[in-house]
């Protein structure tokens, strides 16, 4: 068996389809996330804390640029052991590589992507992170979501239940590594 091929099972967890594709393709998109992630977070760190004092009258949050670069620090680590596992061919979060790279990218920062495209939508002004999910998160996802779908790896059907799922979760995500990164920095600095 050559070492570019990667057999997926489809099918939930029946293994009842096999489809082969090209490991070195998979990888390569695998191993884009953390730091087109990077890049994108480095856009929000920049300006978020700017952002939110300007707009307290519409978003009553507030958080310091220390404590959303903790907690995206949180996030970027957890997200890239997964990339790493995947590589792998290991398990994350209960996750085989396929799934986890189509629920990150087509799901979670697609929706991410989204998201802030209508942030900037409703304020009618630059919002943080809106440049990097223009030129970087939305091409990066459609092209990964575009590969997974022509290798027959994921539906149409798969990637937009992914997608809504990315929508339900990024929230409560961000939220718990803002607390986290709220109740260590407040322990590390006092």
């Amino acid at each position: 068996m050559s070492s570019n091929i990667y057999y997926i099972f489809m099918g939930g967890d029946r293994m009842d389809k096999v489809k082969k594709y090209h490991l070195s393709k998979f990888n390569k998109l695998l191993f884009l996330f953390p730091p087109l992630y990077l890049i994108h977070d480095l856009e929000e760190i920049l300006t978020v804390e700017k952002f939110l004092v300007e707009n307290s009258n519409i978003i009553p949050f507030r958080v310091t640029t220390l404590e959303f670069s903790f907690a995206f620090t949180l996030l970027w680590i957890l997200a890239s052991i997964g990339c790493y596992k995947a590589f792998l061919d290991k398990k994350f979060i209960g996750m085989n590589p396929t799934t986890y790279l189509s629920f990150l990218v087509p799901g979670i920062l697609l929706a991410n992507g989204i998201g802030h495209l209508l942030q900037f939508i409703f304020f009618k002004d630059y919002v943080p992170g809106i440049i990097t999910s223009i030129f970087i998160l939305l091409p990066y996802s459609f092209l990964t979501a575009k590969f997974l779908i022509t290798e027959r790896v994921l539906t149409i059907k798969r990637i937009l239940s992914y997608l809504i799922l990315g929508f339900v979760l990024q929230a409560p995500l961000a939220l718990v590594a803002h607390f986290i990164s709220k109740l260590t920095l407040s322990l590390l600095l006092n």
